[in-house]
């Protein structure tokens, strides 16, 4: 079966093609939790599949994605841009381009190896504001809203170790009290009055990545709200930057973001029976 590999700011997937159907539900959750072993097979922080969209849909194709555990998940940011930079460069679709995923459809515009990706209205009516929690000893105040997934932002004042942001992380992921089904977890500081540097703890690859999409807009939101930064926001992730674009809605019931980044086909190929073992 042949395969590509690309990443958007270094948070990396492995593409198949599956228009035409020979891969089952099953066959996808197997895969991607095969493939994306690092070190045993080609590694990644998911798997993603192209689809057929039915013509009623007026969208180009339909996104599938995997974490890395097999779960499907209902969208990623940067997932989506580097999945929209494949369908422009091998002729799938156009720029600019509508596709389908699991949380809506999306528009994408691709000027390599930039891609901008509208990620529509947000409702911020279901958010929680103003609260604080505690991980790893250390009292957080945190925003909570959903981009597609779930996000908890965490305002840190200080800079911490990638083993103490992966406990800690793990810790809120799973903190079912507050968050009954999981939630992406991410580290933001304040480093200028136009950028914050974040790093994120993925529900479903289990670990820090080193770019989150869907985190760097909760995170850019988050800014805005609690910071008072306006836009665009930068958000450094230790991939790269992320530029978020946002317009809030009256009252700020509600947001349009855009989300702006670094895409790259790193390599195509053909998968081997002992990628599978």
């Amino acid at each position: 079966m042949d395969f590509f590999k690309v990443h958007g700011n270094g948070n990396d997937f492995i593409v198949l093609d599956n228009r035409e159907g020979r891969l089952s539900d099953s066959d996808l959750r197997s895969a991607a939790a095969a493939l994306c072993r690092r070190r045993a097979s080609v590694g990644a922080d998911g798997l993603m599949a192209v689809e057929r969209a039915g013509e009623a849909e007026g969208v180009d194709f339909r996104m599938r994605i995997f974490n890395a555990d097999g779960s499907e998940a209902a969208m990623c940011g940067n997932g989506a841009r580097a999945l929209a930079r494949y369908a422009y460069e091998r002729g799938i679709a156009p720029s600019p381009m509508r596709f389908a995923t699991g949380a809506g459809t999306v528009e994408a515009t691709v000027e390599p190896p930039f891609v901008e990706l509208d990620m529509g209205r947000l409702d911020l009516a279901g958010g929680a504001f103003g609260r604080s929690l505690r991980a790893g000893g250390v009292a957080f105040p945190f925003v909570f809203l959903t981009v597609g997934v779930p996000h908890c932002v965490l305002l840190a004042d200080e800079d911490y170790s990638r083993d103490a942001m992966r406990e800690m992380g793990r810790e809120v992921r799973w903190n079912t009290e507050l968050f009954p089904e999981g939630t992406n977890v991410n580290f933001a500081r304040c480093t200028s009055p136009d950028e914050v540097r974040a790093v994120t703890y993925e529900r479903g690859v289990e670990d820090l990545t080193d770019s989150c999409g869907t985190g760097c807009v909760a995170v850019a939101v988050a800014a805005a709200l609690v910071w008072g930064m306006g836009s665009p926001v930068r958000v450094a992730n230790p991939g790269g930057v992320n530029t978020v674009r946002l317009e809030f809605a009256s009252g700020n019931g509600s947001v349009h973001a855009w989300l702006r980044g670094r895409t790259a086909l790193v390599a195509s190929g053909v998968l081997l029976e002992e990628a599978w073992v």
